[in-house]
């Protein structure tokens, strides 16, 4: 259902907007490389969900930086991932699919082919309602390090 309806026509404006930069800072986190959508054969909690992603991050694919969030179902109780990777491009994602559906369940993993793909990600998972986010940039795409000069 779309509650932009229910919305003010003022606010219809803000939310947009919201969108929008929501959409270039994340955009301007990293050169996104492949998008994610990966569920959980079980009802996950919010912090199992967290949990479980951080971990399969950690351990399957180390040196990657994301970007995700958490969406409650539709259908049924628990959450499910949308997530944003770069730093990828030496692994397979049929190798990635495989390791995530044995332990977790199903996931769709595709590359992301420009800037809107983005934008859409962000306006349609990250500032909906209930959903929560995390990032976690890796080496040289750490805020730290971008401020960060020798001379």
């Amino acid at each position: 259902m779309n509650n932009a309806r229910n919305i003010e026509p003022d606010l219809r404006l803000k939310a947009a907007q919201l969108n929008v930069e929501m959409g270039d800072w994340v955009h301007g986190l990293a050169p996104w490389q492949v998008i994610s959508h990966m569920t959980f054969a079980w009802e996950a909690s919010i912090w199992s969900a967290q949990r479980c992603y951080e971990k399969f991050m950690r351990t399957e694919m180390r040196g990657v930086s994301y970007f995700y969030a958490l969406e409650q179902n539709p259908g049924r109780d628990g959450y499910h991932v949308h997530a944003l990777w770069c730093d990828c491009k030496n692994m397979r994602r049929t190798e990635i699919w495989d390791k995530w559906f044995h332990r977790y369940g199903r996931a769709r993993i595709e590359s992301v082919n420009n800037r809107d793909d983005v934008a859409d990600y962000c306006a349609k998972y990250v500032t909906k309602e209930n959903t929560w986010w995390g990032v976690n940039l890796l080496g040289q795409r750490h805020p730290v390090f971008k401020q960060f000069k020798l001379e």
